[in-house]
């Protein structure tokens, strides 16, 4: 019908009836416009929207403007300012809602997100609906503001209109931090609930998971995205099948009258359609070159694939800021260097110079010399096309063959020489890029410093520290830190996590470093929104070598001016002559954290003054940092205790000058000699002092003094010989995974597996075991190692019976809070393919202090994981599933108090569960309390190897 209005249309305004005085003018001029564009009549479609805009009144001539965007949008023309000045003008808000957000629309194609963020206000005052989001959140992940995307992401994740925008970017976020169990959540709430969006959205969804469970080696979870995938293309391409063919008119257009200016394209539209894909897939292949090849390389790769779709005789492209020419034939290039009366009277020159391409046959040219042979055009080439890369140089092509058309190439010439300059533009800039680059490596390699340069994934060492360190120049922190005295590793590795976390920091830390000193000044930048720690490396050991060698030679200590450890060894050959004691004695040194190393210290010389004072018979030496050595010339019990005793009142009664509200409050080991020992090295006699001291200072009590006792040293070196072998087999795979059966005697079945571990090689019960590994700061290591050993035994099952079991694993306190925890867990989850539902945690210890832990117990919650505590507090101050109780003898109190307990832990879904049953007595006894779940001695252990087998033989039998 477009046609039958345009024919009755021009009739009725050629007609007298026609006045541009109607009332409804501009309706008139409006549809007229509306049939034009339908029938891709441009010219007569421009010339009504001229006409309706004189029509319209003031207050409506946005209408008009309406209309141009609509005729640029069908003739491919830029709009965007017309949006822009519309905009701002008086307009309905619906219409100016829809303006802006076609205005964002465009931004976000062309990539312009940082002017979609400052549109994002305005709209944000005038759109109720938010439908500004899915822009406001690719502009944010475009502009890697990551943060401010996860945050916004997180906000709309349940509004249900862009819940699934949302989830899209945060799933983007997940795994671009590679957090593979906010995904897996994301794909349990979100993965199966997008059938009903579009197919584009589902293709970009599925792609994304598809991608991360193949990374990850999910075979599972890969091939079942990668199915929905192949289904949606499946439909499209039927889809796609059934679309008719679209058929557009050949309407010649050109230059509108009335206009300074042409809102057409020059070039020839079919011309243009054919050679848009060929530019295309040039431009795609040009960016698939390799940057490592130098200019010459890329430029003849480049062109063998030019050739592919335009045959021609040579090319050549000219650089004018080096004046270097390229000469392209049969898959060859040459170069050559030019100076400029070379090519002055050829049609490069005129081209560079005036800035316009040419077009023709040789014989139009004013300088007709051919660059190449610097004669004249022979008759070989018919046709030359060249073409200005803008400030870059010149692309000149020859034709072997006549054209008839000059337009059956222009448009891939003309796009061919915008990629060429693209392409000349990158290599300056790369060179640039390059140049600064070797610079800053040349500093790097130069022998001035040893430097290494670390981000949180890798490590250089330049050949000066790979030389004073022997590393290797790319080897990995954990390998460095192996080396570093084992006392020191925490402290520097407190140290790298610090300036990790923010740039613009710096520090210094000196430690042993295999048989040296090293000093390390460290300083944290940030460089394309990662941390790179820069260290400087400096070998301070002939300065201590020399330092020490003095201490050793000294005799007084000069921060005290008490007597050292020097003199200490030499005056103990003449001690241990004679009768007498020997003492050592630290201080309150819990108040180190709180004042501060240099209080501490003066408060310690204060300590050794008025100590060195009140033993004024003795000799008072400096032993340690906090620790002084007395030696009295007495060893009698009473008079030993009464001195003792007068030296703690002493320092009690004596307010300190350095803080005068702090106690002393000294800790002393006495060794009488030799009425407990015979013992003549210095060396061992310090140990006895120092294993007394410290086993002193474990008690619960608050004694202030102890004497040495032999089997108190025997116990020591035991619990040490135990860590020792507990690290070998640790090291070594040696120890035992041991299984306690959880019981349900309501339905007389297994319900749940608890997992300990057995040094199989000595007769250890593990409880005095974990006792022993906590005295010693092994028992986080102990424990992660023993959770380690479930998660390998189930892996090992499932391969071989296709089954699981139920595993409840305990845990102390301490590492059941430690930061690192959950992440360990998550790992382990992750690395042998676990559900999390098979695995519980009983944590061991008192009740947990304020909620500051919930987040931590939510996060293993939400996971799958199972918890259960040995606390009544914790049970019922946080969202435990179970609560473990060691059986006690029998009394009405106690049932009472259990089938109490038992009544409010099945209100509120938590399981009890009685431990240490050992006869059918104590079992039947809590059977009539009506608890369901026991443990103890009646059930026998299993080792893991046996419930393997058991396991096993029952699925085949």
């Amino acid at each position: 019908m477009f046609k039958e209005v345009i024919d009755e249309g021009k009739v009725f305004e050629a007609s007298k009836m026609f006045s541009n005085e109607l009332s409804h003018v501009e309706k008139f001029y409006y549809l007229m416009f509306k049939s034009a564009i339908k029938l891709n009549l441009f010219e007569m479609a421009y010339r009504y929207i001229q006409k309706r805009m004189e029509a319209l009144p003031v207050s409506k001539k946005y209408l008009g403007t309406f209309d141009l965007i609509e005729f640029k949008k069908s003739t491919n023309q830029s709009y965007i300012q017309d949006i822009e000045v519309l905009i701002k003008d008086v307009i309905p808000q619906e219409l100016r809602l829809e303006l802006v957000k076609e205005q964002l629309n465009i931004y976000i194609k062309e990539k312009q997100y940082d002017k979609v963020l400052e549109v994002i206000p305005q709209v944000k005052k005038i759109d109720i609906t938010h439908s500004y989001i899915p822009f406001y959140m690719e502009a944010l992940f475009g502009l890697n503001q990551f943060d401010e995307l996860k945050n916004l992401a997180n906000q709309y994740k349940d509004h249900p209109t862009y819940k699934f925008i949302a989830s899209l970017y945060l799933l983007k976020l997940y795994i671009k931090d590679n957090d593979a169990h906010r995904i897996a959540i994301l794909d349990a709430d979100f993965g199966s609930q997008i059938d009903n969006e579009s197919p584009e959205f589902q293709k970009e969804v599925y792609e994304l998971f598809r991608t991360f469970y193949q990374s990850i080696k999910n075979r599972l979870m890969h091939e079942s995205y990668s199915k929905k995938l192949k289904a949606i293309l499946k439909e499209e391409k039927k889809t796609k099948n059934k679309e008719p063919e679209i058929v557009l008119t050949n309407e010649k257009i050109s230059q509108l009258p009335n206009e300074s200016q042409s809102v057409f394209v020059k070039s020839n539209k079919q011309t243009l359609n054919k050679s848009l894909p060929t530019l295309i897939d040039l431009f795609a292949y040009a960016h698939q070159i390799s940057d490592t090849r130098n200019i010459r390389e890329y430029l003849r790769l480049f062109l063998i694939k030019a050739e592919e779709y335009f045959k021609f005789k040579d090319i050549v492209i000219f650089s004018i800021k080096d004046e270097m020419l390229y000469h392209y034939k049969k898959e060859r290039l040459y170069d050559k260097q030019l100076d400029k009366s070379s090519y002055f009277n050829t049609l490069i020159y005129e081209v560079s110079q005036k800035g316009v391409e040419f077009f023709g046959q040789p014989s139009e040219l004013e300088k007709n010399i051919n660059i190449l042979t610097q004669k004249p055009y022979e008759e070989d080439i018919k046709y030359i096309y060249a073409f200005p890369l803008f400030d870059m140089g010149v692309l000149m092509i020859h034709v072997d063959h006549d054209v008839l058309d000059p337009g059956t190439y222009f448009d891939y010439i003309n796009g061919l020489s915008t990629i060429i300059y693209s392409i000349l533009r990158d290599e300056e800039k790369n060179t640039k890029l390059k140049q600064e680059t070797h610079f800053w490596q040349r500093i790097f390699d130069a022998k001035i410093f040893d430097m290494r340069i670390m981000d949180p994934y890798y490590s250089t060492y330049n050949v000066s520290s790979q030389a004073l360190l022997n590393m290797e120049s790319h080897a990995t922190l954990d390998m460095f830190i192996r080396n570093i005295a084992i006392h020191e590793v925490k402290n520097y590795q407190m140290k790298i996590q610090k300036l990790f976390q923010k740039s613009g920091q710096s520090d210094e830390i000196v430690y042993m470093y295999q048989d040296k000193q090293i000093r390390e000044k460290l300083v944290s930048i940030e460089n394309k929104k990662e941390i790179h720690i820069i260290s400087i490396f400096e070998d301070l050991t002939e300065y201590y070598e020399e330092k020490s060698r003095l201490m050793m030679e000294a005799t007084v200590d000069f921060e005290t001016s008490l007597k050292n450890l020097n003199a200490l060894n030499k005056e103990m050959t003449e001690y241990v002559k004679d009768k007498g004691s020997f003492m050592l004695i630290t201080f309150n040194d819990a108040i180190l954290p709180i004042y501060g190393y240099d209080v501490t210290l003066k408060f310690f010389k204060e300590f050794g003054q008025r100590t060195q004072k009140f033993f004024n018979d003795g000799d008072v030496y400096r032993f340690s940092t906090y620790q002084l050595f007395v030696y009295i010339p007495q060893n009698d019990i009473r008079s030993v205790t009464k001195i003792i005793k007068d030296y703690i009142k002493y320092l009690d009664q004596n307010q300190s000058v350095v803080i005068h509200y702090e106690k002393f409050l000294p800790k002393i080991s006495i060794i009488r000699y030799p009425v407990v020992t015979e013992e003549k090295l210095p060396a061992n006699l310090y140990r006895y002092l120092e294993v007394s001291l410290d086993y002193l200072k474990r008690q619960l009590n608050d004694e202030s003094y102890i004497f040495f006792e032999y089997q108190i040293y025997e116990n020591e070196v035991f619990e040490q010989q135990v860590i020792n072998y507990l690290n070998q087999a640790m090291d070594q795979n040696q120890l035992s995974l041991m299984f306690h059966q959880i019981i349900d005697i309501k339905r007389q079945i297994v319900w749940q597996y608890e997992s300990s571990i057995a040094l199989e090689n000595l007769n250890i019960d593990s409880k005095y075991l974990l006792s022993i590994a906590k005295k010693r700061n092994r028992l986080f290591e102990l424990e992660k190692y023993h959770i380690q050993m479930v998660f390998q035994f189930l892996s090992i099952l499932e391969k071989e019976t296709e089954r699981l079991i139920k595993i409840t694993i305990p845990v102390s306190k301490e590492t059941f809070l430690d930061v690192n925890f959950n992440p360990f867990v998550f790992g382990l989850a992750q690395k042998f393919m676990i559900p999390f539902e098979f695995i519980r945690f009983k944590v061991k210890g008192e009740n947990l202090k304020g909620n500051q832990h919930i987040n931590q117990i939510n996060e293993l919650i939400q996971a799958g994981i199972g918890l259960d505590t040995t606390n009544v507090d914790m049970a019922l101050s946080y969202p435990f599933h179970a609560l473990h109780l060691d059986m006690k003898p029998s009394d009405s109190k106690w049932n009472a108090y259990l089938k109490m307990l038992k009544t409010v832990l099945d209100e509120n879904n938590m399981a009890l569960i009685i431990r240490d049953i050992d006869d059918n007595e104590q079992k039947d006894m809590v059977e009539s309390l009506g608890i369901q779940y026991i443990e103890g001695n009646l059930f026998k252990r299993m080792h893991a190897d046996k419930l393997f087998m058991k396991i096993k033989g029952s699925i085949q039998s």
